[in-house]
């Protein structure tokens, strides 16, 4: 039977869904399939002697990791500050997988990596982990990571006596501009932080911090090479204003790590890092003549350093060869320390938790005891890392991963913080939209190397590819029936015969449906669908046939 029927709006709908394709490849069949690595690496050079890789590095530097967590305008693909670490040292090894095989966006969950060292596998969030990796093993959330300082990105200060940013050539603000790579005038010995400039922590607080007569350079940590701080043990200092988050009272959980290379002689005292002794307050206008303030006397209004409370909620410096964790309410003063072996860098932990203090070394349990402080032991005092106060006890060596968590890290998550070298479980990122695959974490470089031990065996996804659904709904009246192919149905049994027989046209008389096609207003067949079997049509009710395909 035949019936031409013109469809309205509410005849047909269109329902986009994405369809996930799986993709296998080594590493011939990815290179085939224009997979590209890179091997990326920032330089201090002229820009105009930047190679292809130094190029690439500050592309992927801009597009995904530069400012990320305030530049939110100026990111590519999807992020959640909560739960997407992207971190950038100074090299990075990248996967670039061409639009038209991962589509939309590569399947969140499906990516897997395997070389001769190495598999990795992502969290569904953007994260890269080592395959089988219980992230719950660390402390992940980065809102409880209070403090931060890695410095992560102290690599670019490794020679302090290049220019940082733009320049002009030859003074001339028309003139061509230079970024990096040419010499100061003046060279430096050391690093402070200027006025007129903000220097914030690694942290998602933008705890602003301020660098005195430091240094930076490379430290090989349990894992990797990562950016240290050096002290010099005279002037240096790290410091951060006075912030109530800081400040942990009796009764409080928090977990004070870092990396320390001590190099003083046995019988001095360095300190690491404390909120004690010594806060910065505003000077008020002296009283002048019939009762008026002036403000002309010298230092008012103006910050000055003075003696804090004498209560505090942390102090970890170190005597010789023995560590030290100290807090105190104004009258009771708990401390407890251990041995550690100098000029060599040891991964320290100092812990409260439930009212116990404990010092790890190396994430392993060192010493611990009773908390016996019972009044507040919070004050005003700023922070100070690398001396006491700013004034005494000035380190002598390097410091690197400084972090503070207002939660007490588990023994476990401490040992694996101190595995990880930088108190993360992800080594890279995946940006699922984009199709980048980035390997970050100094000791896994290797494992997006096309040479060596690092060769790709297998790299396995699935893109997401869009696709529509059309569906038609094609409804026949109750004896609605134009027409039939049905050579058996017309009064001359001939296909070139028009005339249908009578008894089509009687009460009895029931076509069946086995094809059905839709046309466009040419009469173009656009669509044809055939049925599985014939389908009767009925006299009493209506038949709708529901017609779908995917485009």
């Amino acid at each position: 039977m035949s019936v031409y029927k013109k469809f309205t709006a509410q005849d047909y709908a269109i329902v986009p869904f994405n369809a996930h394709k799986q993709y296998d490849f080594t590493s011939a069949s990815a290179a085939s399939n224009s997979i590209n690595y890179f091997n990326t690496q920032w330089t201090s050079e002229s820009i105009d002697l930047y190679t292809s890789g130094n190029i690439k590095y500050s592309q992927l530097d801009h597009l995904f990791y530069k400012n990320f967590k305030r530049d939110i305008s100026n990111r590519l693909g999807k992020f959640n500050y909560t739960y997407q670490k992207r971190t950038l040292y100074k090299q990075a090894n990248t996967l670039s997988i061409p639009t038209g095989l991962y589509g939309y966006e590569i399947k969140p969950g499906t990516l897997y990596i395997s070389s001769s060292n190495y598999e990795i596998t992502d969290d569904s969030r953007g994260n890269l982990i080592i395959s089988g990796t219980n992230v719950d093993n660390y402390s992940t959330d980065f809102r409880a990571n209070i403090l931060n300082i890695g410095p992560i990105n102290g690599f670019k200060r490794y020679d302090l006596n290049t220019l940082d940013g733009y320049i002009s050539f030859n003074g001339y603000e028309s003139s061509v501009f230079y970024k990096d790579g040419k010499s100061r005038v003046n060279q430096l010995s050391s690093y402070s932080t200027p006025n007129f400039g903000d220097e914030f922590d690694d942290s998602y607080y933008f705890n602003l911090i301020n660098y005195k007569n430091v240094n930076f350079s490379e430290k090989t940590l349990f894992n990797g090479n990562f950016p240290g701080i050096d002290f010099n043990g005279t002037n240096s200092e790290i410091k951060l204003a006075h912030n109530e988050k800081f400040n942990f009272n009796p009764g409080d959980d928090f977990t004070i790590t870092l990396q320390a290379n001590i190099s003083h002689s046995s019988n001095e005292t360095s300190y690491l890092i404390s909120k004690s002794t010594t806060k910065t307050t505003i000077a008020s206008p002296n009283e002048g003549t019939a009762g008026r303030y002036t403000t002309q006397t010298t230092g008012a209004l103006q910050p000055k350093d003075t003696f804090a409370e004498p209560q505090f909620p942390f102090e970890v410096y170190a005597i010789g060869n023995n560590i030290y964790f100290s807090r105190s309410d104004g009258n009771i003063t708990t401390t407890i320390n251990g041995t550690f072996t100098l000029e060599t860098i040891t991964h320290f932990t100092c812990r409260v938790q439930d009212g116990t203090m404990a010092i790890f070394k190396n994430g392993i349990s060192l010493t611990s005891d009773t908390d016996n402080t019972v009044d507040q032991t919070q004050n005003q005092a700023n922070v100070y890392i690398g001396n006491k106060g700013g004034n005494s006890k000035f380190l002598s060596g390097s410091l690197s991963q400084i972090n503070i968590y207002e939660e007490a890290l588990s023994d476990t998550q401490i040992l694996n913080h101190y595995s990880s070298s930088n108190g993360s479980p992800y080594i890279g990122n995946v940006f699922y939209q984009n199709g980048f695959v980035t390997i970050t974490h100094p000791n896994y470089i290797s494992a997006l190397d096309t040479t060596g031990d690092g060769v790709i065996n297998t790299l396995q996804f699935q893109g997401s590819h869009l696709i529509y659904e059309n569906e038609y709904q094609c409804t026949v009246d109750e004896h609605e029936f134009n027409d039939t192919l049905n050579i058996s149905a017309r009064k001359i049994k001939s296909k070139d015969s028009d005339e249908l027989a009578d008894f089509t046209t009687g009460s009895l008389f029931k076509p069946y449906v086995t094809t059905i096609g839709l046309y466009n207003e040419d009469n173009e067949l656009l669509v044809v669908g055939k049925l599985g079997q014939p389908i009767r049509t009925s006299n009493e009710t209506d038949t709708t046939f529901i017609v779908r395909w995917d485009t």
